[in-house]
């Protein structure tokens, strides 16, 4: 262990030296109160061993699962960046076309694992990852299922309710269009400086995201574009069967909303050169 990169409710991220690969790695900790709770542990070694399946260059790869006494710790591919979570805040806003673009490798791994019978279930902008490199990854697969939704303090998982589909908040068994949810939830953000269901609370922000129509982006920031809001706002329907097939379905029709064309998603996941642009103004470079 060389140095704790970050902490939350569900344990530790750390720098790491693994000793047989000889390379710097992140090792997950997952605390020993979330690890006693029976009810996620058979689901929770499942969710894992289908992200070991996963090799995808918009997913970090999971070198191991290994257990620190009742413990359980992942040990993955270490990739230096900064989270997207850390670029928002304070009503600031992005362009989104630029913002479609930097989504495609998010979109690809998603479409990805979800043909691969793997739900992610927490997308949001803490797991999606703006590598140095100028990749855009997304992290978080496997945890999930262990998440549980910030109910105040105690709470034993990082999960808020902002992102999350409403299905999946009553309980019901969730398919990737939850994920679609997520993602055009991270889209609306980002392309209007505020959050879809902006609240003072986490019940109020509930009770809206279950009874209320999904917003238009058109109420926040009028400039954007009438069928990009159409779309997005389709994107976060209450009903799963109203929303865009696929994440890939999803982005292409934002753009086509804001283009009049279509693009395709690459297949090999990488971040197309307007995307490594998209992530420079992102960063600043």
């Amino acid at each position: 262990m060389l140095r704790e990169l970050d902490t939350d409710s569900l344990g530790s991220i750390y720098e790491a030296e693994h000793p047989r690969l000889h390379r710097r790695v992140a090792v997950r900790t997952i605390g020993t109160g979330v690890a006693r709770e029976v009810s996620f542990s058979r689901r929770f070694l499942l969710e894992l061993r289908s992200y070991t399946a996963l090799e995808h260059e918009a997913i970090p790869k999971l070198y191991e699962l290994a257990y620190d006494g009742d413990s359980p710790y992942l040990v993955t591919e270490l990739v230096p960046g900064t989270t997207l979570d850390t670029m928002l805040g304070d009503g600031q806003r992005y362009e989104p076309l630029g913002i479609v673009e930097l989504m495609r490798p998010i979109a690809s791994a998603l479409d990805y694992a979800h043909s691969r019978a793997t739900v992610h279930r927490d997308v949001k902008p803490a797991n999606i990852l703006l590598a140095e490199d100028g990749r855009t990854l997304l992290t978080g697969f496997g945890l999930g299922t262990v998440a549980t939704f910030n109910t105040g303090p105690g709470a034993s998982g990082p999960v808020a309710p902002d992102y999350v589909a409403p299905e999946r908040l009553v309980g019901h068994e969730v398919d990737g269009r939850a994920d679609v949810y997520s993602l055009a939830a991270v889209i609306f953000e980002t392309t209007t400086g505020r959050r879809p269901f902006s609240s003072k609370s986490w019940i109020e922000t509930l009770s809206r995201r279950l009874y209320e129509p999904p917003p238009n982006v058109r109420e926040v920031a009028p400039d954007l574009p009438a069928a990009f809001a159409a779309v997005l706002q389709q994107a976060m329907d209450r009903d799963p069967t109203r929303r865009p097939a696929t994440a890939g379905e999803l982005l292409d029709r934002l753009e086509s909303a804001i283009t009049g064309r279509r693009m395709k998603v690459a297949s090999n996941g990488a971040t197309p050169k307007k995307g490594r642009r998209a992530l420079g103004r992102l960063l600043g470079r």
